[in-house]
Formats: C-alpha cells, structure tokens, sequence
C-alpha cells in the first residue's frame, strides 16, 4: 500500500457548502483540507449510530446495577445452602472490591493498547461465562475463586463509557452518557423486583444469579455490530481502519464527512503507560480525580448501609440500636442468616429507597449541558455534604432526618457517573481507557474501605461516620473546584501536547 494511504485518509469529495446547510452548520466549521476527530464528530453529528452504541452500553450499565444488587444480597442468598459466618461474607465483600479494582485497571491498561472494543468484549464475555456457571457450583469455596474471577471482568464493564464518549459530539456528551445511569438505576430496580418474587423457589440465589448475567449476555451479543474506537485506530497508527470506521458511522447517520482527510496523529508508542498519569501536566488531576472517586464510593455505600436504620429507627433511636444484627466485624463466627423470603412492606421499602437514584440522574441529565462541569459537581459535593451534617440536628420529626438523607443519597451515583464522563473528557485518548479504569477502581476502593471503616464506626456511634462521610464530601467540592481542565464543550485531546 503506498506510503501516503497510510498518511491520510481521504474522505468523499463534495461541496462544503453543501454539507453544511445539510448538517445546520456553518460553512466555516471545515477551514482545511485536514480535519481532526472532534470536528468529524461534530460534524456528523447525532444519528442512529450514537442510539445504537448508547443502547449498548445501557445494557453494559445495567449489567453493573444488577452487580450492585448481587453483591449486597449474596451472602444472605448462599447461606441458604451453605453454612457461613459473617466472616465469609466480609471475604466475598472484599475479594470482590480487590478483584474488580485490579480488574478496572487492567482492562484500562488494554483498552488503551489493544483497544476498547476488544476490552469490552472480553470482560462481557468472561462475565457471563463465570456468573452463569457460579449458579451451579457446590461449595462456597469454589464461588469465591469464580466470583474473583468475575468480579475482575467487571473491571472492563467502564470502557463502554469511554468508547461512547469517542463518538459523541461535546455538545450532546454529557446527556448521552447521563442515559446510561437511568439503566443502572433500572437494572437495580429490575433484579430487586426478580429478587422478590422468586425468594420463596428451591434453591433461588442460583437462579438469581443466573439472571444477573442475562444484561451483560445481551451486551455480548450486539458487540458484534460496532466496531472499534475510531480515536484508539488513529493514536495506535491503523489509518485505513480509522477512516473506514469514520465513513460506516457517517454512512449509518445518513450524514457526510467533512471535506479533506482525517489528521494523522503520532502516538510515539505512549499509549496505556500509567506513570504517565502522573506526570507533570497530568499529576494534579488525576490525583484530585482519585480522591473524589475514593470518597463518593465510601459516601455511597457508607449511606447505603445507613439506609434500613434510618427507614425504620429515625435519628433519635438510631444510637440506642444494636448494630451487630448486620454488621460482620462484631462478631465474625455468627453465621449469616438465610434469605428465605421478604416482606412486602420491606421489598416496597427497598424499592423505593433504590429508585430515589432517579432524581438525582434526571437533574443531572438537564444539567449537565448546561452548567460548567466544575461547578455543577462542587455543588452537588457540597449539598451531599450540607445535607449529611443535617443529620445530625437534633429533631423529634422523623420525616426530616430521612429527607436530608435520601437528599444526599441521591446525587452521589449521580455524582461517581459525572466523575467518570469528567475523567473521559479531561485525559487524552492514549490514556484515556486507563484514566477511566483507575477511576472506577478507585471508587471500588471507597467501597471496600466503607465495608470496614463506616460499619466499623456504626458499632458504637452513629454521629463519626456521619461526620466522616460529611467531612469527605465537603474537601470533594473543594477538589472539583481545583481541578485543572473545565471540561463542558472541551474539544477530547487525542495525545499528549507535552513531554
């Protein structure tokens, strides 16, 4: 193939005043005979292929709200056919956390190397063969080495998101990818229901997990009708792959490129190298990126935790409650009590709890357009902390405490969501796929440290994680508003602009 093919892809020659009266744009978006990937992106615009790749990767992001549920609810499921203390549970808890942390920075690593698509379809595939099969295996011993093994192939679910963020326009970026949180929110309200109406059948939590796959096998199938990341075959030098993959998404939208061809970047063999996260340039964002991702998870699951106590007791008995009922680190050789059926009062309680995420992600949606990405988030960190320390006002109405808390609860999955899309917006495509992987992990990594530190906490006192949680949450609206880049309508860098 002669040299210059590979130097320049060459897209269909028609009249540029044409394209844009056909777009609504202006005849002075393509000035060059080169064009970059931001401006073919805009200039194509939203059609059936950014739908198509959105309903992908909603089915990706239901599969990581049915994870959600699986993790909370196991080990009262499998202590029905095994016998386990709450020592057993904490293990799963915490294999899972680990497993999905080094999982998300791994497969973050590939993404940027190898490539999203091949990512995602790995870590779908290992996902649905590993939790189906865990359905069927006779001892707990033997769940817990295929649920590592799972929980690490969640850790690629995150590149769904990086690889719709490639292709949606800056405009339109932060609504497509607020989509995707309503099927997170959907698939949590979906398992709890199938949860539900199948507690009382033999043997139910194999079924159960058997159906927790179900999300994430339907997003193995439609992989087969997207190809890769155009951005990643650009930066890894595949030219002729890029434009080919530029010019089916314009042909799928009905739409046409831009006059020219598409720049030729030099990724100088950088891509997926994690020191280069923390280099000068890098270093400050992606350490605050770190701490807020750490302190949304522990915020999250710390209130999540919270959640039946303050349904049920309020804030005036709260500290007269015995905590060990749930909690493992009081006594760790008390066995787990078996799930055998629910009440319908306390499944439409949990319902309704869950779908208090659904707000949260319709502000967001309107919003996230609209409003700088900084403020938008420092503020939703600084009400989730305002509304944290309410908790602790002294009040003999039992409707006030809970309001302040389904408040906060409210925008944190929200806010873990705007983190991500900030994380995708703010590092350039060679180390973009590992910036969202170690994002995601560290939220795992918040998570796990609630588990231990805020159940730890809740044993004696309900006033310390409170403030904890309070205390995180306000030195993270302090973080949002340090960051370095403003990323609402910021055009995605492709490669580093320094050394």
């Amino acid at each position: 193939m002669p040299a210059e093919n590979n130097r320049r892809i060459h897209s269909s020659s028609i009249d540029r005043n044409e394209i844009s009266a056909e777009n609504g744009q202006s005849a002075d978006l393509v000035q060059n005979d080169i064009f970059t990937p931001e401006e073919a992106i805009n200039f194509v615009g939203i059609g059936h292929f950014q739908v198509k790749l959105t309903l992908l990767s909603g089915f990706v992001w239901m599969a990581r709200g049915f994870e959600a549920v699986v993790i909370k609810y196991v080990g009262n499921l499998v202590a029905c056919s095994w016998n386990i203390a709450r020592w057993h549970n904490a293990l799963i808890t915490t294999v899972t956390c680990l497993s999905s942390m080094l999982g998300c920075f791994l497969y973050g690593i590939w993404s940027d190397k190898y490539g999203r698509r091949t990512a995602l379809s790995s870590s779908l595939i290992f996902l649905v063969v590993f939790g189906a099969v865990s359905s069927g295996l006779p001892s707990y011993t033997w769940y817990i080495v295929f649920r590592a093994v799972g929980a690490f192939a969640i850790g690629g679910l995150p590149q769904a998101l990086t690889l719709c963020c490639e292709y949606v326009p800056g405009r339109q970026r932060g609504r497509a990818i607020f989509i995707l949180s309503f099927f997170w929110a959907l698939g949590v309200v979906i398992l709890l229901s199938f949860l539900y109406f199948t507690l009382e059948t033999s043997e139910n939590w194999r079924l159960f997990l058997a159906f927790a796959s179900l999300p994430a096998a339907i997003a193995m199938v439609m992989m087969r009708w997207f190809p890769e990341s155009f951005r990643y075959l650009l930066v890894s030098e595949q030219y002729v792959a890029a434009g080919h993959t530029l010019a089916e998404m314009a042909l799928t939208n009905r739409k046409d490129l831009p006059r020219g061809s598409l720049n030729p970047l030099v990724d100088r063999k950088r891509r997926g190298r994690p020191g280069l996260l923390f280099t000068e340039g890098q270093l400050k964002s992606t350490l605050l990126f770190m701490y807020m991702g750490v302190a949304t998870g522990v915020a999250y699951y710390g209130l999540d935790m919270m959640t039946p106590h303050l349904t049920r007791y309020g804030t005036q008995n709260i500290t007269d409650m015995n905590y060990t009922t749930d909690n493992f680190l009081s006594d760790k050789f008390l066995p787990i009590s078996c799930l055998k059926g629910m009440e319908t009062t306390e499944f439409i309680e949990i319902l309704w709890t869950n779908a208090l995420d659904f707000p949260g992600f319709l502000i967001f949606f309107i919003l996230v357009d609209v409003i700088d990405r900084k403020i938008l988030l420092s503020a939703s960190c600084l009400l989730c902390s305002l509304f944290t320390f309410l908790l602790l006002l002294p009040t003999s109405d039992p409707i006030m405490p809970i309001a302040f808390f389904f408040c906060a609860r409210t925008l944190l999955i929200s806010q873990f969501d705007m983190l991500l899309l900030m994380t995708a917006e703010a590092f350039p495509t060679t180390q973009r796929g590992l910036s969202v992987g170690l994002e995601t992990a560290t939220y795992y990594l918040g998570q796990l440290i609630s588990s231990y530190a805020v159940q730890g906490l809740l044993i004696n006192n309900f006033i310390l994680p409170v403030s904890f949680i309070g205390i995180l949450m306000f030195f993270s609206a302090v973080s949002s508003a340090c960051l370095t880049w403003e990323t609402r309508g910021l055009e995605l860098q492709d490669v580093l602009k320094f050394k």
